[in-house]
């Protein structure tokens, strides 16, 4: 397939998020005083660290978003994010952000008071001067859209730089490709590995019980493949296309009812399932095991 025309079906986005760590490094001199100061590291705690928790929470909830919705990328920070997901995303990261700054208010309004509890706490380890002014510039939570590309004018470059980025782009996206397919496989792979846990498995002598997560994952997944297979993995296809046949018979269950008190549908559905999940497994040990290192000299910022 042509990498270039990956960017007509997807974007990539970059999300860039700082907290305060509300820590510093011990002086060296007052690690001295204990001991040999190469033998010794450690590190005062400036304040509450329940304080920034609800912050970290938020950052992290954003992560998780984009794990969820997009793909991994080789250049550090940057997601591969499907065309019909990006606003999704957009709108999940704008409500996140709110939702951030309303405690990072609440956190700047409570910092003097919290910093006079660390100066008790402290004692002689307090010092003014590890304590911003300006707290709330220590926190940012921002993302952007980019596009990668070649250089589609040849004659800016001389033949011989052209070629080598041209290289460059090539290896790049075909590391991308690997990684998302291996992403995309695992995830399935997860997936299956514990519908089949719920479905062989016991707690306290029974059948353990399905619970509309375990199915919901599952369809969740199907639903999104199309859009997410940029790079057309045929066999996670092959394997998906299964997994849709097998799940057609309890789709109008959604709830796990018909599974968890329907026998041999059960056993059927839990049959098929692992014989697919050593499929699966298969599919994941076939993958290329390889990485790239590469820079991000050919990114663009998307207009």
């Amino acid at each position: 397939m042509s990498y270039e025309n990956v960017f007509a079906k997807a974007c990539l986005i970059q999300l860039s998020t700082s907290c305060w760590t509300g820590s510093r490094s011990l002086n060296p001199a007052i690690l001295k005083r204990i001991g040999d100061a190469d033998w010794l590291k450690g590190k005062k705690i400036l304040i509450n660290p329940e304080l920034l928790s609800p912050i970290k929470t938020s950052i992290h909830k954003a992560r998780h978003v984009l794990q969820k919705c997009a793909l991994p990328f080789p250049l550090s920070g940057l997601y591969l994010v499907p065309k019909d997901s990006i606003a999704d995303i957009d709108a999940h990261l704008g409500v996140i952000r709110e939702e951030l700054w309303d405690k990072v208010d609440g956190f700047v309004d409570f910092y003097e008071e919290a910093r006079e509890e660390a100066r008790t706490a402290l004692g002689e380890l307090f010092s003014e001067a590890d304590y911003p002014n300006a707290i709330r510039d220590k926190f940012s939570f921002q993302w952007r859209f980019v596009t990668l590309a070649t250089p589609q004018d040849a004659g800016i470059l001389t033949p011989e730089i052209y070629a080598r980025e041209k290289e460059k782009f090539v290896e790049l996206m075909q590391e991308a490709r690997d990684l998302s397919m291996a992403a995309l496989r695992e995830e399935f792979g997860q997936i299956v590995t514990h519908l089949v846990d719920r479905l062989t498995g016991e707690a306290d002598g029974k059948p353990k019980a399905i619970k509309s997560s375990v199915l919901g994952k599952m369809l969740e997944f199907l639903d999104t493949f199309g859009d997410r297979n940029l790079f057309e993995d045929e066999k996670l296809e092959e394997l998906v296309a299964q997994a849709r046949q097998i799940v057609t018979g309890v789709k109008t269950s959604p709830s796990g009812y018909a599974l968890s008190y329907n026998e041999v549908l059960r056993r059927k559905v839990a049959g098929d399932m692992q014989r697919l999940k050593i499929e699966i497994d298969q599919a994941i040990e076939e993958l290329p095991r390889r990485k790239v290192r590469l820079d991000g000299d050919c990114l663009q910022a998307a207009a």
